[in-house]
């Protein structure tokens, strides 16, 4: 029968590495999640634009085309 023998300060560091790990892991995910998140209402926006110009350069081309 085998005996484990615990050490408390080796046991507290690695409580100590799992809890800075999850924080870590808890930080990245959330970076990277915002980022798409920004990134897809960025793309929203750049979507709006586009659509006003066109809408506006049909405007003009009908103006221009009845001058």
């Amino acid at each position: 029968m085998k005996m484990k023998i615990y050490d408390k300060e080796m046991y507290q560091k690695e409580q100590w590495i799992k809890s800075v790990l999850l924080v870590v892991g808890i930080f990245v995910l959330g970076f990277v999640v915002g980022y798409f998140v920004y990134h897809f209402e960025k793309q929203d926006d750049i979507m709006k634009l586009q659509n006003q110009v066109n809408t506006l350069q049909q405007e003009i081309n009908q103006i221009d085309s009845v001058v």
